[in-house]
């Protein structure tokens, strides 16, 4: 299996793609259904796995709520603003950070969390990226796994004029551009996470309107209710089929 790095990309990632609303409503719909689906969990100290961290932003977000982490991303670039940014918490013992791939990366210890957002997608085989992952939750853990979604991303495309590549079932990008090679379908995550012992706690649509929405209309929306509206249609079927990610919550059996 090969993977995608996004060397060269750092600024871009951190100025145009998470520095504005999209990134913002991303961020704030993930660490919203974190919180409020696995609150008993988050009541104690954690070992979690950020697996292809990127920014380092959920790492960020799980140390400021007293947990420890482990991170690792494929990106040299990544792992360096990573490590630079929370430099503080690497001193401090409760974070380390490492380069690596999810398709090499073998854990010295079973976690509480493993939290891999938008990864699968940039690997020619993700089922069998997954199928490693979910060995590194502990009993009783979650995993967090959000991925981006393929049906949107067909709409998008009759949307916009490029109704063939949906026709011919040609929906993934080059590998040069920021159009993942392999998209997925959201019903066949949950099947494999369900067939291999997992309980989905939560399947969420993340920007289920936003991307939809042409920016001059969207710039005339407060982004605080754009954030509102998201939060409340984001769980609910048909909005979460529609998000540009869909995130799950899953809870490994005992």
């Amino acid at each position: 299996m090969s993977y995608i790095s996004f060397d060269g990309l750092v600024d871009r990632f951190a100025d145009q793609i998470y520095g504005g609303i999209k990134g913002r409503l991303r961020q704030a719909l993930l660490t919203d259904l974190y919180a409020t689906h696995l609150a008993s969990d988050m009541r104690e100290p954690l070992t979690v796995l950020d697996a292809g961290g990127g920014l380092g932003q959920m790492s960020a977000w799980l140390l400021e709520s007293g947990h420890r982490v482990d991170y690792f991303d494929v990106s040299a670039e990544m792992v360096e603003h990573t490590a630079t940014i929370l430099s503080d918490c690497v001193e401090a013992g409760v974070l380390t950070v490492q380069q690596g791939s999810v398709l090499s990366f073998e854990p010295e210890r079973s976690y509480d969390w493993v939290v891999v957002h938008a990864v699968l997608e940039w690997l020619e085989s993700p089922e069998v990226a997954l199928q490693r992952m979910m060995t590194w939750v502990r009993p009783g853990g979650v995993l967090g796994v959000m991925v981006y979604n393929r049906h949107m991303l067909a709409l998008r495309n009759l949307m916009r004029g490029t109704l063939a590549k949906v026709r011919d079932d040609q929906l993934g990008g080059d590998g040069r551009g920021l159009t993942p090679i392999s998209p997925l379908d959201p019903s066949a995550v949950r099947a494999q996470l369900e067939d291999g012992g997992y309980t989905v706690i939560s399947q969420a649509g993340i920007r289920t309107f936003a991307d939809l929405t042409e920016p001059t209309v969207l710039s005339w929306y407060d982004e605080a209710d754009v954030l509102e509206m998201e939060r409340r249609l984001c769980e609910q079927a048909p909005y979460r089929d529609l998000g540009r990610y869909v995130l799950f919550l899953a809870r490994r059996d005992v």
